[in-house]
């Protein structure tokens, strides 16, 4: 159906493929706790709307055993999958803009009004998934830390300590993951800007320009620290300045299904309105720690 159409053209104006295209690219760039780097995406599938569940095969850990060469094994070889886990397509977000002529706008396509109306939408939202990842990550280690003989997964973090008794703290948080043989390549540790603040007082923090450039990377990467890559982020709760880990513990998918426009009942305008949906599941909470802080 078309929109206020251009004399003698049937057709809509509003091209919805160009406004999803650059919240997307933006809101990935943007993305913290959510990005690849800390959640993986395997099994996203094709998302429909909010509600839709995602299935995710549960693999079991393989029982090491004896071989005998002259006998081979004895018994049956043991099932890889151990069920299936799901979880919900629970979080939906939606963005409205409004433009006067939208078809000025699109005819703008790389100009400054078409890009910052794509870039806000796209930044807004992902701050949004960031601090409900965030927030599962923090609940998962929490109940993780409270099974017994699980070893301590929270840990105590005080900012207004000297940077050695800091380094200390951040020692331990790699500690506990190495107990639990989380993988040593592509660790991530997000950190508060209180936290990053802290760090930057520390020689041994490795900072961005280390990395061969002087421009930041995206998704938040600001420097590298005893093998993780830090993060920097607003999106943690108010009591949590570090949240550690390896993107094998978790699983998230997204997508933006719908983007559309509407004439404003209000203002002489258009409307392009957005909705993101989006589900999060920690699967292996052992490799994620969390460092809340210690009150002065």
């Amino acid at each position: 159906m078309a929109i206020f159409p251009e004399p003698g053209n049937r057709e809509s104006r509003f091209i919805p493929e160009v406004w999803t295209a650059g919240v997307w690219t933006e809101m990935r760039d943007k993305l913290v706790v959510g990005s690849d780097l800390v959640c993986n995406r395997d099994y996203e599938g094709e998302i429909r709307d909010a509600g839709d569940s995602v299935r995710i095969p549960t693999v079991t850990d393989p029982s090491i055993e004896d071989y005998d060469p002259a006998l081979g094994f004895s018994g049956d070889p043991q099932e890889m999958t151990g069920g299936k886990r799901t979880f919900e397509i629970e979080e939906s977000k939606a963005f409205r803009i409004r433009v006067d002529d939208i078809h000025k706008v699109q005819s703008l396509i790389g100009g400054k009004y078409m890009h910052e109306g794509t870039s806000r939408a796209g930044r807004k939202l992902a701050e949004a998934s960031d601090a409900y990842v965030a927030a599962k990550l923090v609940a998962a280690a929490t109940a993780e830390a409270a099974k017994p003989g699980r070893g301590n997964h929270l840990i105590d973090i005080n900012l207004t300590a000297a940077p050695d008794v800091l380094y200390g703290q951040f020692v331990d948080v790699k500690v506990a993951l190495d107990e639990t043989e989380t993988p040593l390549d592509g660790r991530y540790a997000i950190a508060s800007p209180a936290l990053h603040g802290r760090l930057l007082r520390d020689e041994r923090f490795i900072d961005v320009s280390k990395f061969g450039s002087n421009e930041p990377i995206s998704n938040g990467v600001v420097g590298k620290f005893l093998g993780f890559y830090i993060h920097l982020t607003n999106a943690l709760p108010t009591d949590v300045h570090l949240i550690a880990g390896h993107r094998i513990a978790t699983t998230f998918a997204d997508q933006i299904v719908k983007t559309e426009t509407y004439r404003s009942e209000k203002y002489f305008a258009d409307v392009v309105r957005g909705l993101h949906v989006y589900g999060a599941k920690v699967m292996r909470a052992e490799h994620i720690a969390v460092g809340k802080v210690i009150l002065p």
